[in-house]
């Protein structure tokens, strides 16, 4: 799938501002999660930086 050089900016800065809000929350010493919200959020951290990382290979296979 295609997008357009707004959608990409659009998707990474999203992408981008999720990361930092999960690693803010994982690592807030205020906040208590379960274990359960714990995993959770790191594997939705994890997927949001692969998202990030198949971005930035697909941006510099483009570039060549």
């Amino acid at each position: 799938m295609t997008y357009t050089l707004i959608q990409e900016i659009l998707i990474n800065k999203l992408t981008k501002e999720k990361v930092n809000e999960l690693h803010d929350l994982l690592h807030d010493k205020k906040s208590l999660l379960s274990d359960r919200q714990r995993e959770k959020a790191l594997r939705e951290l994890r997927s949001c930086q692969e998202l990030l990382y198949q971005y930035r290979l697909n941006r510099q296979i483009e570039v060549r």
